[in-house]
């Protein structure tokens, strides 16, 4: 028979500081108000309606929660404690035990610190898109696994490379990669429309060599980071193509005429893929009908 672990009370929920007692799984008192429990979980209320025969006339619960849990959890809701800040290694417990509590108030508390808004662009942003697109699918909380799903669709490799990303089920995961790669195909596709247009349009000297090697650097870069910020990078550090055909700067680039500015200078490639590109990034992405 295993031995319980030496009890001590919580610093923070001490003796007498409530009228009944939750014991952690490693032993630790937290002493908090019955009227609290009942108002803010649906759980609690329940087992305390029971009354004390029930509970063989102890005032207190055994928990399977630890006291890092537990001493979340119990900050969200009493007035006089500040909530723990938000961490991701603790985090996915802390939500479990609020869905099997019933406390809808701390998913609502996470959700809020783990957003915010772009004002200019009017869309909501997530901060730890990997911890939140992780938490948010396994606990079904489908619009903010959208929305982290948005920012890891542009994000570079190494944020899905966290130790978090252990949390995210196969079918999840296969879903961003998935995304990603579609993502990436169409960028890909841009890139060689212009390639196929430098090999069947007028040459504007040297400059077309510097543009190649300059697609072939976007290329490479798009497969760590495939979003509109890594082809602004690449497109303002471009050489602008200056050929001239008798005296005008005029470029036939694939079927591509353009006089006074050739098709392939940083400021028309801007132009021409930003709209496109924008737009597809700030869509908020579909699950997968599992999910």
């Amino acid at each position: 028979m295993s031995s319980q672990p030496p009890r001590r009370h919580s610093e923070e929920f001490p003796e007498n500081y409530g009228d009944f007692q939750l014991i952690s799984s490693d032993g630790v008192v937290f002493s908090v108000s019955r009227f609290l429990l009942s108002y803010v979980s649906p759980v609690f209320k329940d087992v305390l309606e029971l009354g004390e025969e029930s509970l063989s006339g102890a005032a207190e619960i055994q928990l399977t929660e630890s006291s890092v849990t537990l001493d979340q959890l119990l900050r969200f809701f009493d007035p006089l404690k500040d909530p723990a800040p938000i961490d991701t290694k603790t985090m996915g417990p802390l939500l479990e035990s609020a869905r099997k509590y019933q406390m809808e108030g701390v998913f609502k508390y996470w959700e809020d610190q783990m957003v915010y808004r772009n004002v200019v662009k009017e869309i909501i942003l997530v901060s730890s898109p990997l911890a939140c697109f992780a938490l948010a699918s396994h606990f079904g909380r489908h619009e903010m696994a959208r929305a982290a799903l948005r920012e890891l669709l542009r994000a570079p490799s190494r944020e899905l490379q966290e130790p978090i990303s252990t949390m995210v089920g196969g079918e999840v995961m296969y879903r961003l990669l998935q995304l990603r790669q579609a993502r990436l195909h169409k960028m890909r596709d841009r890139i060689a429309q212009v390639q196929r247009s430098i090999q069947s349009g007028t040459k504007c000297g040297n400059a077309h060599v510097d543009v190649v090697h300059s697609l072939l650097e976007l290329t490479l870069q798009l497969m760590d980071e495939p979003s509109w910020s890594t082809f602004r990078r690449n497109i303002n550090a471009w050489s602008e193509c200056r050929g001239t055909v008798s005296g005008r700067h005029i470029h036939n680039h694939g079927g591509l005429l353009d006089q006074g500015t050739c098709i392939l200078s940083p400021a028309n490639l801007f132009n021409i893929w930003k709209p496109e590109i924008v737009e597809e990034e700030l869509k908020l992405p579909e699950l997968s009908s599992g999910l």
